[in-house]
């Protein structure tokens, strides 16, 4: 009676349980699935300036490569790199005792000549002499007198001048080399001013025009707090071949406190001022990772609020356009106003409910 009374309760209190987690289950209410966040921007119309930015170098505003004209060796270097040097200044000189010798010697042939074409010309009056031998005295002078010429010129070529104000960017040669006829002895650049070169792709080019010049500056990393004005000053019409590109060069002034040197790197910001009657002045631009792209074309998520926090994801299709600073165009599918998501887009679909970041 003992034992039948003891599994009685046993299985009473196993009951028991069994019904208060029933109880629990029941009682507890259920959990919403957490939404997904997403991060959104307003639609609005483009501002009033684009602009795009490209590397460059920079350039001397005159460049030369100065050599001699005649063969000879090198017996004074007037100057070294870093030197400022003024228009004339004597930079380099050729020993010109060779110069000197041929210069004597045709001296003597043209003062030879000189005289036998004065003997000549009073001879062929007295008929001593033909005509025929006459004018061979008379071109043997005229070849004496160009030589003569010739070799006092070569004297002239023994020295090296400045062709313009300016710093001796690099010397190729060292003092008593021999050096040849048109050998690089020094490159000299003028730097009282220099110049931004720039590829332009040919995707820019073909909308560039004299009524659509941009107002470009000038921009170094090194000097991240200043923009620096240009101004146009050549634009090559014929691309690189390699590149396919055109080199556009611009002027900029020296800048004071700033050792600006050719071949540092250099961006170029072009800006287009947009007008009231320029189609791209009322465009929409969004960030060109908002739009996707599927074989169904190009596509954005759009959201709808519906309950403060909470939108509906609706997928738009859309028609861009050219993409630059301002982003990729957006020629149809959006309206100002409408709420573009731009972050949070995986796995995202139609229909479905988000909540949004709070900007």
């Amino acid at each position: 009676m003992e034992r039948t009374m003891r599994q009685l309760i046993l299985l009473g209190m196993a009951s028991f349980s069994v019904l208060l987690g029933c109880t629990e289950q029941v009682d507890q209410p259920s959990q919403e699935a957490p939404l997904r966040y997403v991060r959104t921007l307003e639609v609005n119309q483009a501002g009033n300036n684009l602009f795009r930015e490209l590397p460059g170098v920079v350039a001397a505003n005159r460049e030369a490569e100065l050599s001699f004209r005649i063969a000879g060796k090198v017996v004074e270097l007037s100057v070294k790199e870093g030197d400022s040097v003024t228009k004339g200044q004597l930079l380099a000189s050729l020993d010109d005792a060779d110069i000197n010798i041929q210069l004597k010697s045709a001296q003597a042939a043209f003062n030879k000549a000189q005289a036998d074409f004065t003997r000549g010309q009073a001879l062929v009056g007295n008929g001593t002499i033909s005509q025929a031998e006459y004018n061979q005295l008379e071109s043997a002078l005229a070849a004496a007198e160009a030589t003569l010429e010739s070799t006092k010129q070569n004297i002239l070529y023994t020295t090296l001048k400045a062709p313009f104000d300016g710093i001796i960017a690099k010397r190729n040669i060292d003092n008593f080399e021999e050096v040849q006829a048109k050998q690089s002895i020094f490159v000299l650049q003028d730097v009282s001013s220099i110049d931004i070169k720039v590829d332009i792709p040919e995707s820019i080019m073909i909308l560039t025009s004299e009524d659509t010049r941009p107002d470009v500056v000038a921009m170094f990393d090194a000097i991240p707090d200043k923009m620096f004005p240009l101004t146009m000053k050549e634009i090559a019409t014929q691309a690189d071949k390699e590149t396919n590109t055109y080199e556009v060069t611009m002027s900029m002034p020296k800048v004071e406190g700033y050792n600006i040197l050719p071949g540092m790197s250099v961006t170029a910001r072009a800006t287009q001022q947009v007008g009231q009657g320029n189609t791209a002045s009322s465009s929409i631009f969004v960030p060109a990772h908002a739009v996707l792209e599927d074989t169904d074309g190009r596509y954005v998520f759009i959201a709808r609020a519906t309950t403060p926090g909470k939108a509906n994801v609706e997928r738009r299709s859309v028609v861009t356009g050219s993409l630059n600073s301002l982003g990729l165009e957006i020629v149809s599918g959006l309206e100002t106003g409408e709420r573009l998501i731009v972050a949070g887009m995986s796995k995202m679909y139609d229909g479905l409910e988000v909540r949004l970041v709070q900007e």
